[in-house]
């Protein structure tokens, strides 16, 4: 049953919910105890929830990291099928499903980006402020995109 309907459905009424009490709960936290500031998520179970909470994140961790994969996966796919990167070995790992492919080489570069990443930033703090900084520029590049296409695609001045 999969399809836009039951992820739309999953998003609003499980993950939408989840997050924004989860949110609001670090929030909460952060205002009646400012120094809980630097681990806000283990700060906010009592003492017999951090074991679940742990193994949960731990959980999420993965699902999330399978996805980063996947897209990985999926996006060089479209870039070698436009022409935009060389041609890289594809394996179909599903008879049945087009769109279960895996690529070793870009499993090795993702393999090697992160292994350089660990020894490059040394710590956690090192590496949280290399991903705001990587998101900062992925906004910069992404309101860039967009002011092109506005520009040239859509053909609106630049003073309106």
């Amino acid at each position: 049953m999969p399809g836009r309907k039951p992820i739309q459905t999953a998003w609003i009424g499980f993950v939408l919910p989840a997050l924004t009490v989860n949110y609001f709960g670090q929030g909460a936290l952060v205002l009646s105890r400012p120094e809980a500031l630097e681990n806000t998520f283990f700060l906010l179970y009592p003492d017999w929830a951090l074991v679940p909470m742990v193994i949960l994140a731990t959980v999420a961790t993965i699902v999330a990291s399978q996805a980063v994969i996947t897209g990985a996966f999926s996006v060089t796919r479209q870039a070698i099928q436009l022409g935009l990167l060389p041609r890289f070995g594809i394996m179909h790992t599903s008879e049945s499903m087009a769109g279960q492919i895996y690529l070793p080489r870009v499993n090795w570069i993702m393999l090697i980006a992160v292994l350089l990443m660990v020894v490059v930033f040394k710590n956690s703090s090192n590496l949280a402020s290399a991903y705001g900084v990587a998101i900062s520029a992925q906004m910069v590049i992404e309101s860039l995109i967009a002011f092109f296409v506005i520009w040239r695609m859509w053909g609106w001045k630049l003073w309106q």
